[in-house]
């Protein structure tokens, strides 16, 4: 008896010892408060944003030593917390090792920021005379001499990239470029009169090489410029390893695994490659996305179908020598490394720019936003969202979710608004700013997991009639036959619409009577139709925004339509205002009006669907550039005649050819959806 009454004695012991966590799990909720409380994400935030390059500044762009102690350190965080099946994935990039950038004027010697691609000067540096040029157009260097010189340039990024300041240079003959504020530049990296600056560059290895000076910085070498010539050393140091040489970035992936057997799978993913420190872009969201995973592990979560955490590289930066030279990473995953994965994955949830006291938004296709809109106002009432919530159709190209879009898979990018006007890509998005709202994480944490266990269960949340609605509203016949669409190819694709839109109508009324032992078929016609209305209907305009794939080509033949029927009611050689107008609208003509020829050509070059570093500008569906601006040029000269109207009668042929297979395209896209939707609906 003695001996039992022991044994009893020490059990109740060790029960007394086990920690309560250990008795009864937190519930998913708690383990984020918990991991609040107990400092987790603002550990991983505080890591991440300590790493860089630069011991100033720090910087950690693509394949860097600092990025990849990042993807290391985030692998480590998933094996640690349980997650299964962890790796890192190389992704190849252009390496661009940033060590440190300065201009050095007289006894001063002004800290500058680095463009990612941008090549580094010599060791010693460029030394020259510095000549203010304003904005770097064409027009700012006629009558100015800058050959051998290093000129100064203000920003004006919201007007034009910072690519084609670096190429008008270039062949303008200077050997560096020093950008800095000016009165065109806007909110840009205007937090502070000291504030630095960085973004992708869309350079090329062939262009000067440039870096960032303050606002402050700036103002006084210009003031140094009107006494006497002023000499400059400008100074970039950092080590180049492109891709074709073996430089290497790494995605990090780790899952839960679910009970289902059907292969699908919800994937979420944030990017670890940042400009300076930045702890919101995406430091933040690498943070939240390790919170939600621990949560969900604390909690002992076990979804049905498996859960995906993916962190990745050169979403700020992946490659030189390329216009579509961000979201590198993303891409190469999606069309390169998981081509198997369309189709498979739920939804894609993005993880972006977190988390600041502001309004969270939600950017998406017509798929997914009706259900967003109902669970962000559920979610406000809750006071999960106290600053508001605002859900964007079309989602923006400017990051990861995009591309995944483009390949067929739906996708909402998920990011906050609130960072202080003019701090986006500076030093002064720093962890030791204080910038990251902590109680707001694990608020915005909560409302992601509450999606999850939606897409997790049951009929997945596709507004199949939002979509309808959403092709209906960009397909005009009148609108199309008047830019001379074919009439055969307008019917087809008129009556492919209205078929779309009256399956859709059934299909949402009928919906709810789907038995559930019939969801996992059904979910599978959905996520075929889903590949078919992301990836086939996905395109780019000429300003990267997203559109369907007849909208820019119909936009360019309106304006050539206009241009033409202008010339031909005027006098050869007349003013033909008119005409200037609309072909200026023409794509990307407005570049070519304002830097020289050359340097707007070559930047079209860049965009083709042939180019080899195109990466997944490519999915964009991109139109062919017409090139109307020496045809504009006779016209503003008075020296246009009918052979110029030919010309231009010739480019729209181009694009007219080219609307007509794009509306065949569209076409076929839509009856295979709606056969997919219909089988789906025989399922009620």
């Amino acid at each position: 008896m003695k001996r039992v009454l022991l044994l009893l004695m020490a059990a109740c012991l060790l029960v007394l010892l086990i920690p309560t966590a250990a008795l009864a799990a937190p519930t998913y909720d708690q383990a984020v408060d918990q991991l609040l409380g107990q400092g987790y994400p603002q550990g991983v935030d505080g890591y991440l944003a300590g790493l860089g390059t630069n011991p100033l500044l720090g910087f950690r762009w693509a394949g860097t030593t600092a990025d990849n102690a990042a993807a290391q350190y985030i692998a480590d965080q998933m094996r640690a917390m349980g997650l299964k099946n962890v790796r890192l994935e190389p992704v190849p990039v252009d390496v661009f090792e940033y060590k440190s950038s300065t201009v050095a004027v007289g006894g001063r010697t002004m800290i500058a920021s680095a463009f990612a691609g941008v090549r580094p000067t010599p060791p010693g540096g460029l030394t020259g005379q510095v000549v203010y040029v304003h904005n770097g157009t064409a027009a700012d260097y006629e009558g100015v001499n800058v050959k051998g010189k290093l000129v100064l340039v203000d920003s004006a990024m919201d007007s034009f990239w910072l690519n084609l300041q670096g190429a008008e240079a270039t062949y303008q003959g200077a050997k560096g470029v020093i950008m800095t504020h000016g009165p065109d530049s806007t909110s840009w990296y205007s937090i502070a009169l000291d504030a630095l600056g960085s973004n992708d560059a869309e350079y090329d290895m062939s262009f000067v090489p440039m870096v960032y000076i303050s606002w402050q910085d700036g103002d006084w070498l210009k003031g140094q410029l009107g006494k006497k010539p002023v000499i400059a050393k400008m100074k970039l140091e950092q080590k180049v390893k492109l891709a074709d040489q073996g430089g290497v970035g790494y995605n990090v992936l780790g899952e839960i695994p679910g009970t289902a057997k059907d292969d699908t799978f919800v994937l979420y993913a944030a990017h670890h490659d940042a400009h300076f420190r930045n702890a919101i872009d995406d430091t933040g969201a690498v943070a939240n996305e390790l919170t939600m995973a621990k949560a969900m592990t604390m909690s002992g979560y076990q979804p049905k179908h498996t859960v995906v955490f993916m962190s990745t590289t050169a979403e700020e930066y992946g490659y030189t020598n390329a216009w579509y030279d961000w979201s590198s990473g993303a891409w190469w995953a999606i069309t390169h490394t998981h081509k198997d994965w369309v189709g498979r994955i739920r939804t894609f949830i993005n993880l972006e720019t977190m988390v600041t006291k502001g309004r969270l938004n939600m950017g998406t296709s017509e798929d997914l936003a009706p259900w967003l809109k109902s669970a962000g106002a559920a979610a406000q009432t809750a006071g999960l969202l106290p600053y508001s919530y605002r859900v964007s159709v079309p989602a923006s190209t400017w990051q990861d979710g995009w591309t995944f879009t483009a390949a067929g898979v739906p996708s909402v990018v998920i990011s906050t608004s609130g960072a202080p006007s003019g701090s986006y890509h500076t030093q002064y998005i720093d962890f030791d700013r204080n910038v990251v709202d902590w109680p707001y994480l694990g608020n915005v944490a909560k409302f992601i997991f509450d999606l999850q266990t939606r897409l997790d269960d049951a009929l997945l949340p596709f507004g199949v009639q939002s979509r309808a609605d959403g092709v209906a509203a960009t397909v005009d016949a009148g609108e199309l036959l008047a830019a001379k669409a074919d009439p055969d190819a307008v019917e087809r694709l008129q009556a492919a619409v209205d078929g779309l839109g009256g399956v859709a109508a059934l299909y949402e009324a009928g919906k709810g009577s789907i038995p559930a032992a019939k969801d996992r078929l059904a979910n599978a016609l959905l996520l075929q139709a889903e590949r078919r209305f992301n990836g086939e209907l996905t395109a780019l305009d000429a300003w990267d925004y997203t559109c369907y794939p007849h909208q820019q080509v119909m936009w360019d033949v309106e304006y050539l339509n206009t241009a033409i029927d202008a010339l031909e009611a005027a006098t050869p050689g007349s003013s033909v205002p008119d005409a200037l107008d609309a072909l200026s609208n023409v794509a990307l003509t407005g570049y070519g009006l304002t830097f020289s020829h050359p340097v707007y050509t070559y930047d079209l070059t860049r965009r083709l669907p042939t180019y080899y570093r195109v990466t997944w500008g490519a999915q964009g569906q991109l139109i062919h550039y017409l090139d109307v601006v020496p045809q504009y040029r006779a016209i503003e000269a008075g020296s246009w005649t009918q052979q110029t109207i030919d010309q231009l009668k010739a480019m729209r042929q181009i694009d007219i050819t080219d609307l007509n297979s794009r509306l065949d395209s569209m076409s076929g896209t839509l009856e295979d959806a709606t056969l997919l939707i219909q089988l789906v609906n025989m399922l009620q």
